[in-house]
């Protein structure tokens, strides 16, 4: 019988999860929102077409999330004009919910054959606390998306259990109906349109199926017409999209490797990702992540997480942009590594490893950078842009004229932040003060993010988010030594 994940877990977890939610406003990195949301909001008539990133016009990118995005906006405009930082917060909410779910499986797929109450209980907590899984995985983002969405074909596979150690699978577990192939293949599907470069972790299982689990035709073709029927709906959310018939993963793959688009935005060699998980993940955390998946994907080398994380891994790698989210779709299947890792120990050297002093020692700080990792996540904004767009979109309800001499509070990368304004309620004056026109609006709001505020004659500082109750604790000017966001009203 399946274990069943500490109901005491999700409860704390489940509060966690909200909290985060709730603070976490704005984004990671500008694809999760001009790339999503204000694709949706073109549809929703809100932004103009002329507005939107250059992806747009190249026809390069899915419309899978803008229609899951455009569908919530719809369902909260049966209630009256949506409010796009509650429709944003629903969005992180139906991810996390989602993680949520997710880690519930996994939990149920591989806790059976861990051979401790330890072990066990050490798998629940990575699965639900690991602040870099929540990190991801309460983001309305296609990394994060296409990430759980391969996870979630994966588990749903009716794979029967391996006559070899070679492969971590639960011990007894037998396989399930074939239908389940043709389910698994509609979520391959769906994580490729959330993130086109999932193909390769696709393609990795499939070959695993085909060279070493021997699979069935049958079942393989199944997948196959499972995938099928979601690019097909795919390719019809495109149409919906850009209005005309386009294959965006072709126009992908040609703006970014023909093109060279990707390289544009910063290139690292090949042993990048190595020195970015080190340093994001944030050592000794990141020693961990980095060293229990290398042992799992030695050890488990003719197993089909192997077989999916290999060949995507290796292809980041040589290509010339790295960024770290590009691996948050392997979030998933970190807590399942860690703790082979950990059994393998145990098993190595005795029952009692963990009770060694410097083991608990070591164990102990991580859990403590954890849970002050966890406590950065659940109390600051993802993007400070957003929580200042917030204040002006809570407080000013007739149109306004946003002046600025430099970066604005709706400026981000190059682009302005659309679907956090009212509609038609934003004028934005960004230039020489000589050259500032006069206000025609009700409200005129100077914006700037600095560390010496410079605001016109006669403004009125109206919002900071410079943290008032850190004042007396700001020795040595360390305060001073930040940028923050500064708004004022305009005579």
């Amino acid at each position: 019988m399946p274990a069943m994940m500490p109901v005491k877990y999700l409860i704390v977890a489940s509060f966690l999860l909200i909290l985060c939610c709730w603070n976490a406003v704005g984004f990671l990195q500008g694809d999760e929102h001009f790339q999503i949301l204000e694709f949706a909001a073109y549809k929703q008539g809100i932004v103009a077409a002329a507005d939107l990133p250059w992806e747009f016009a190249e026809r390069m990118r899915p419309a899978a999330q803008p229609a899951i995005a455009w569908s919530a906006y719809s369902l909260f405009e049966l209630f009256g004009t949506p409010h796009p930082y509650w429709l944003a917060f629903f969005l992180r909410l139906l991810s996390a919910g989602l993680f949520t779910g997710l880690a519930v499986c996994l939990f149920r797929r591989y806790s059976p054959q861990l051979s401790s109450d330890r072990l066990i209980k050490w798998f629940a907590l990575l699965l639900l606390f690991n602040w870099a899984s929540i990190y991801s995985g309460i983001r309305f983002s296609g990394e994060n998306w296409s990430g759980m969405a391969l996870a979630a074909g994966f588990l749903l596979y009716p794979m029967a259990p391996p006559k070899n150690t070679e492969h971590y699978f639960t011990p007894g577990k037998k396989a399930g109906p074939s239908i389940f192939a043709f389910y698994a293949g509609l979520l391959f599907g769906l994580s490729f349109l959330f993130r086109y470069q999932m193909g390769l972790m696709v393609v990795g299982f499939g070959a695993w199926l085909l060279f070493l689990a021997r699979e069935k035709w049958q079942r393989v073709g199944l997948i196959i017409l499972g995938g099928l029927t979601t690019l097909a709906i795919g390719t019809l959310l495109d149409y919906w999209l850009y209005g005309e018939w386009v294959i965006a993963p072709w126009h992908y793959l040609e703006q970014n490797l023909v093109a060279g688009k990707a390289a544009e935005f910063g290139t690292l060699p090949w042993y990048g990702y190595f020195q970015k998980v080190f340093e994001r993940g944030v050592p000794p955390l990141s020693l961990i992540y980095l060293g229990a998946s290398l042992w799992f994907l030695w050890r488990y080398r003719r197993g089909p997480i192997s077989w999916m994380i290999i060949p995507f891994f290796v292809v980041h790698c040589f290509l010339s942009r790295k960024d770290v989210r590009f691996l948050f779709p392997l979030l998933p299947f970190l807590p399942v590594m860690i703790i082979a890792a950990a059994q393998e120990l145990q098993k190595a050297y005795g029952a009692h490893f963990f009770d060694r002093k410097w083991v608990r020692g070591t164990i102990g700080l991580c859990v403590l950078l954890n849970g002050l990792l966890l406590a950065s996540i659940a109390l600051r904004p993802a993007t400070t842009e957003v929580l200042v767009n917030r204040y002006i979109y809570n407080h000013y309800d007739e149109p306004i004229t946003l002046f600025a001499d430099g970066k604005h509070a709706f400026s981000y990368a190059n682009l302005i932040i659309r679907f956090y304004q009212r509609p038609g309620g934003v004028r934005i004056i960004n230039g020489e003060r000589s050259n500032w026109p006069a206000c025609q609006t009700a409200h005129c709001l100077y914006s700037e993010q600095t560390k010496t505020p410079n605001p016109p004659p006669g403004a009125k500082q109206v919002y900071t988010n410079r943290p008032a109750w850190a004042e007396p604790f700001n020795f040595g000017g360390w305060l001073d030594g930040m940028r923050w966001w500064y708004i004022y009203e305009l005579e």
